[in-house]
């Protein structure tokens, strides 16, 4: 028996095979993450849920040292420039992060970080991770071990 599939059902098929694509892309991502490293699938798929992607030209300021930091940034395309002190100190790329201690402190951005490419960026806000620490004691215990663990290394 042969089966004709239709042009929406190759459409639904392609998307869903995309998302599915796009969520495992996202989790490997996440799992690089110091704070996310340890965390469960399940757990990755709900920070997931929260990232919003976001598009910036090339040569434009996303934060400036000194700011309050409300937001994480994982580069899914593109490069952008950390400068500390009006000097450049590093270039990163797809994949690389930044901005992650701006979900769990009140402290000021240690850097500027300006696009060189055009680039495209996957977001956490700070209030969408807080919200999912307060529902999901997973989440909260195992980020409040790694920010432990960090500050103990900084001292």
């Amino acid at each position: 028996m042969i089966s004709l599939v239709t042009r929406n059902e190759r459409r639904e098929n392609f998307l869903l095979v995309t998302r599915h694509s796009s969520l495992v892309t996202m989790i490997t991502i996440l799992q690089k993450i110091p704070f996310f490293s340890a965390l469960p699938e399940a757990d990755l798929k709900a920070i997931v849920e929260k990232i919003q992607m976001e598009y910036y030209p090339a040569n434009y300021t996303l934060f400036n040292q000194g700011d309050a930091g409300e937001v994480m940034y994982v580069i899914k395309r593109g490069k952008v420039s950390v400068e500390r002190n009006g000097a450049a100190i590093a270039r990163l790329q797809d994949n690389d992060f930044f901005g992650e201690m701006a979900l769990v402190s009140n402290e000021v951005r240690n850097a500027t970080i300006k696009t060189v490419t055009e680039v495209e960026l996957l977001t956490l806000h700070k209030k969408d991770f807080t919200d999912l620490m307060s529902t999901n004691p997973t989440i909260a215990s195992t980020v409040s071990y790694e920010v432990v663990r960090r500050a103990n290394q900084n001292d």
